[in-house]
């Protein structure tokens, strides 16, 4: 009880009870707010974090490569003639961002009225894209990124440094041969690992078991029963209906490796569904799967008007657009074989290029 006419506590919460709940409501209802706040700007902070580029000026060997990817772009872009407005390249907080979208949408328009026959730009491409990023890189100083060949083959790389440094190594088409895989064993630290996908089963998982992990099924753009090129060890080549895994699945569900360090697809015509996957914004991307070299073999498509023949022309402009991969090197065995490496994670560049600049460092 309260003295001096006060009233007592009990009697206090009955005559004020209402006021007293609504107070308590506001409290709690405020700490809630708080928290709710407090966890946004943790996650907001994060998808910034997530999503800022990274950082190359850390050293001058990762500045110098960085400026050196930059100019090979604009060469890349002039040589293709690849003036195109882009909203990529703008601001979308910029006040005039909506008559810059209409700008692109009116330049896409006049490209697509003016554009030549698609047979036509396509085999242009096709033979020149080699000679196209030779020219582009001995003109900037990604000139000092000279790829290793693996013996007897167009396969291009580079090796982790330190060389001791455990790697990821995906394969998808083995077309009975592991040469490569034993050539890498050699090379790689003992605790890479190796994975291999093929539909021809016995041939293929009989001389991959030894090696790493196998795979009895074709990788293509989604899951299902599709038609694919089964090679052999005879150089037997036959068209089959076989199981297929979608590449998000595969590299997802089964290889879950956040980094690949090596990719070397030649899936017979399922490279064209590839590429989107492994495009800025792709699949890969968004689950968070970085790919550092990728050697990609292009079966050439041979009618006039195989839909495939635009899918790359897109590709490779949009891949160098995306100021995300490197191509140095195109090699045309009827079939064209491309390199690309990855020059916009920062991971992938300290583990295999950032060494390759450090005499010119070392003169200035």
């Amino acid at each position: 009880m309260w003295s001096n006419g006060s009233i007592s506590i009990s009697t206090f919460i009955r005559r004020y009870r209402t006021s007293v709940s609504l107070c308590t409501l506001v409290i709690i209802l405020f700490l809630v707010n708080v928290s709710i706040h407090s966890k946004n700007q943790e996650d907001l902070l994060l998808a910034q974090n997530k999503n800022a580029e990274p950082d190359f000026s850390i050293t001058e060997e990762l500045r110098m490569l960085r400026l050196a990817f930059l100019k090979w772009r604009t060469c890349m872009r002039e040589i293709l003639d690849d003036h195109q407005l882009s909203l990529d390249d703008m601001d979308p907080q910029d006040p005039q961002f909506s008559y810059l979208q209409w700008l692109v949408s009116q330049a896409d328009k006049k490209r697509k009225e003016s554009e030549e026959d698609t047979s036509e730009n396509f085999d242009h491409l096709w033979h020149k894209l080699g000679s196209y990023a030779d020219k582009c890189r001995s003109k900037t100083d990604l000139w000092h990124m000279e790829p290793e060949t693996v013996v007897g083959t167009a396969l291009k790389f580079f090796m982790p440094s330190p060389s001791d440094t455990s790697a990821t190594f995906v394969r998808v088409g083995i077309g009975a041969n592991v040469s490569i895989e034993r050539y890498f064993k050699k090379r790689l630290s003992p605790e890479s690992e190796f994975y291999g996908a093929d539909p021809v089963f016995l041939e293929n998982s009989q001389i991959y078991s030894p090696i790493g992990i196998f795979f009895p099924f074709a990788v293509g753009n989604e899951t299902g029963l599709k038609q694919a090129t089964l090679k052999y060890s005879t150089e037997r080549v036959s068209s089959k209906f076989v199981n297929h895994i979608g590449i998000d699945i595969f590299f997802q569900n089964l290889i879950r490796k956040d980094i690949i360090d090596y990719l070397i697809f030649e899936g017979d015509g399922g490279e064209y569904d590839m590429m989107s996957h492994l495009a800025k914004g792709g699949t890969l991307e968004k689950a968070g799967i970085t790919v550092c070299q990728i050697n990609i073999e292009y079966h050439l498509p041979k009618e006039m008007k195989d839909p495939r023949k635009e899918i790359f022309r897109k590709h490779i402009i949009q891949f160098i657009r995306d100021r995300k991969y490197t191509l140095l090197s195109v090699t045309n065995m009827g079939n064209l074989r491309v390199f690309w490496v990855n020059t916009s994670s920062l991971e992938c560049a300290r583990r295999y290029l950032e060494r390759l600049f450090s005499n010119d460092v070392e003169l200035v």
